[in-house]
């Protein structure tokens, strides 16, 4: 049987490296069912309900004084008009303080008072009067019959105290009972006065009245006796008819309308850029309440269908990009699912804060920007922009046509985003509480003032957008720390755990393999110096060049860069003995970092970094002993890596700095030319060799990388200067 042609192999490795991995996060039917789920679940927070309507957007209380932004609006039927309830509770109230409260009136007579006085002076006589026994020993002593004309003088004194008091109305109870300023007091069933309040007294006005013209007209000697007489001189004259005051202020209750009138048919409610005022945003809701009362309580298929339709149009946004630009993350079920749940969790958020019908601007607490965070540190920048944009319209078309608030999300979330691209430390989160801010608070301030809103508003909605910059990054890192610690995920926060050179591996490379650690710091420089010349994850590629030789820990020796002043024990192996050995440092170094729970991204670079490279040198050597002792003909696999190829950038980046690092000990030459031509050449044989084919890694990033390599070995092998020495003399003056 012939063996397959080069054509033939690359053909086969191609399509091996296209299709999807085995299981159910590979399956391309569960697939299907998370984009169909993500669909019908966001379509669900869509305005498919009865009563709900394309142009109901964001008309709260809150936005008076705003031009109306959706298209004009014409009644389809007549309803009427309910006023809101803080307006009506405000009616309500100023029609109970139009209600006076209601007294009745005990006419005051002259011939009573004197009656009332006589009575008390002959209760005094017989001491029947309750006062003080001092007082009533005065009281004695006035009525003697030697003080008849002192008595004379007191009586007509009290006589004009009491008449001057109840010459005024004398209310019954007391006017801090009254919340009122006026009372009216009914002289008839058909006649009333309206009297102030302050033309009134009440019982303590009017006992300070008369104790001040007591002590004013009276004798020092008989005011004893003359104040407690006068205090019981006065009787209210107006008294409250608490059951007739609480009946009008029922009746006046009753009175208040609860509408604000009738919308006919076929009439303007509100036309675009027309200012909302109390009555127009009354008119919008009660339009909407009546289509809830009278429109079919099931629901119609036409409408549940376009809901579902353009929850689809958004979301294929995503999807589409995903398939053709990132099939990578497209194949992958699991990474799949979280954006889709990133989807639905925004939908779920935009429809609460619309179905909560309170006048705060609670779309601005949207956490779109802890999505657009996750997905950049996660992923990558460029799929959270696009996540970003998927995940606004559905909070605008959620929200029902919400423009405003679906572009400050987009803003906010991009910005987000972009803070986090080159994350290199946790407190580097933080940066994005700025620019979220800066982005959502610019496009709140802009629509405010082109709605002509308030200030108090947009200082409001300033608010709210600083609540969500601040929950934003806090949350980003609570779910950052779930995912690391639940599915072992690698991102750059993590990453800077492995970045310390006293890793116990790293110590221990450092200790018995001295000449591979030296190695792989050189690699790891190389390599982050070529990952950020293409903008890919550099730190992934430092900590992944620390650990991608640990393999040769258990057999240090049997590499050039260890051997040094020992002899190359490969000379006394067959080549396919060293070849195996050689190949063993990759499955080693595997089991070495999987014993020390190195992270699986991490992992990944240790077999992904040689690909299934050819170990060209023992082959050869190989080739050369069957072309002499005419042995069986080789396998080549036995003289290649195990693989994969390199799957990542990342892992294409460390394959080129390994081999650039290599090329630096083993040209016998430091010309720049010369240094290109080796870089070149070992270049042209990966890709010749199909190492790059299941890499994203473009030619232009492949010759980005090749240059920032070149540089990073011309640095290496600088020439330096030669110091001639230094003559010896007798004596240095």
């Amino acid at each position: 049987m012939e063996a397959p042609t080069l054509f033939a192999r690359l053909q086969r490795r191609l399509k091996s490296s296209t299709e999807p991995g085995e299981g159910l996060r590979y399956a391309a039917a569960v697939r299907v069912g998370i984009m169909a789920g993500t669909v019908l679940l966001c379509g669900l927070f869509f305005p498919w309900r009865p009563g709900e309507v394309s142009w109901q957007q964001n008309f709260s209380w809150g936005a008076i004084g705003q031009r109306w932004q959706g298209p004009p609006i014409v009644a389809e039927y007549t309803f009427v008009v309910r006023k809101p309830v803080s307006v009506y509770e405000r009616e309500q109230q100023e029609a109970l303080e139009q209600v006076l409260p209601i007294f009745s009136r005990q006419p005051y007579r002259p011939r009573e008072l004197e009656e009332r006085l006589s009575g008390l002076l002959d209760s005094l006589s017989r001491g029947v009067l309750p006062l003080p026994t001092e007082v009533a020993e005065v009281g004695r002593e006035l009525l003697s019959p030697g003080n008849a004309a002192e008595l004379g003088r007191v009586r007509q004194t009290l006589l004009a105290i009491g008449d001057r008091v109840l010459r005024r109305p004398v209310l019954n109870i007391s006017k801090g009972q009254l919340a009122a300023q006026r009372i009216a007091v009914r002289e008839s069933p058909t006649v009333e006065t309206v009297l102030p309040l302050a033309a009134v007294l009440d019982s303590s006005e009017a006992a300070l009245l008369v104790t001040e013209l007591v002590r004013q007209q009276i004798p020092l000697r008989w005011q004893p006796v003359a104040l407690p007489i006068a205090y019981q001189l006065i009787r209210p004259t107006l008294f409250y008819e608490a059951g007739l005051t609480e009946a009008l202020r029922r009746a006046a209750r009753q009175s208040v309308p609860r509408t604000w009138g009738i919308v006919q048919a076929g009439e303007l409610i509100v036309a675009p850029g027309e200012i909302l005022t109390d009555t127009t945003i009354a008119k919008l809701h009660s339009y909407g309440n009546a289509r809830l009362l009278l429109q079919e309580r099931r629901v119609k298929l036409s409408t549940l269908m376009g809901s579902f339709g353009h929850a689809a149009l958004i979301c294929s946004v995503l999807f589409i990009y995903l398939g053709f630009l990132r099939p990578r993350i497209f194949r992958d079920n699991l990474q799949l699912a979280g954006l889709a749940f990133g989807l639905v969790c925004m939908a779920a958020l935009a429809w609460g804060s619309q179905a909560l019908s309170m006048e705060l601007p609670l779309e601005y607490l949207i956490l779109l920007p802890a999505l657009s965070m996750v997905v950049a540190i996660l992923l990558d920048s460029r799929t959270a922009f696009y996540t970003t944009v998927t995940a606004s319209l559905l909070v605008a078309g959620v929200r029902q046509g919400d423009y405003p608030t679906g572009l400050a999300l987009m803003l906010g979330g991009m910005l987000a985003a972009y803070t986090v691209r080159d994350l290199e430390s946790r407190r580097q989160l933080f940066r994005s509480l700025f620019f979220t801010a800066l982005g959502m608070g610019t496009a709140a301030l802009v629509f405010g003032i082109a709605q002509e809103m308030s200030m108090e508003g947009i200082l409001l909605r300033c608010g709210f957008i600083g609540i969500n910059a601040v929950l934003s990054p806090m949350l980003t890192f609570g779910i950052l720390l779930l995912l690391e610690r639940t599915f072992n995920l690698v991102t750059e926060m993590r990453l800077l755990e492995y970045t310390s050179l006293e890793h116990p591996l790293l110590q221990e490379l450092q200790q018995k393999a001295p000449g591979t650690y030296q190695h792989s710091l050189n690699v790891a420089r190389l390599a982050e110096h070529a990952a950020r010349a293409i903008g890919a994850r550099a730190l992934l590629v430092r900590v992944g060049a620390y650990f991608h030789d640990i393999g040769k820990l258990t057999k240090p020796e049997y590499f050039a860069e260890n051997q040094i002043g020992l002899d190359n024990k490969h000379d006394r192996l067959p080549p396919k003995k060293s070849a195996a050995i050689i190949r063993e440092h990759v499955t080693e170094g595997i089991e070495l970092a999987r014993a020390y729970k190195l992270p699986q991204q991490i992992v990944d670079f240790i077999p992904q970094h040689h690909g299934t490279m050819l170990i060209r040198a023992f082959w050869q050597k190989a080739l050369e002993q069957v072309k002499t002792r005419q042995e069986a003909p080789l396998a080549e696999e036995d003289f290649r890596y195990p693989g994969p190829k390199p799957q990542t950038k990342e892992a294409a980046i460390l394959m080129l700095a390994d081999a650039a690092e290599a090329l630096t000990h083993a040209l016998p030459t430091n010309e720049p030319e010369q240094l290109a031509a080796a870089l070149d050449e070992v270049i042209q044989e990966r890709i010749l060799d199909g190492q790059f084919q299941e890499c994203p890694l473009s030619f232009r990033e492949l010759f980005q990388v090749r240059d920032a390599l070149l540089e990073g070995m011309i640095g290496v092998q600088h020439r330096r200067v030669a110091y001639g020495s230094m003559p010896t003399t007798e004596k240095v003056l």
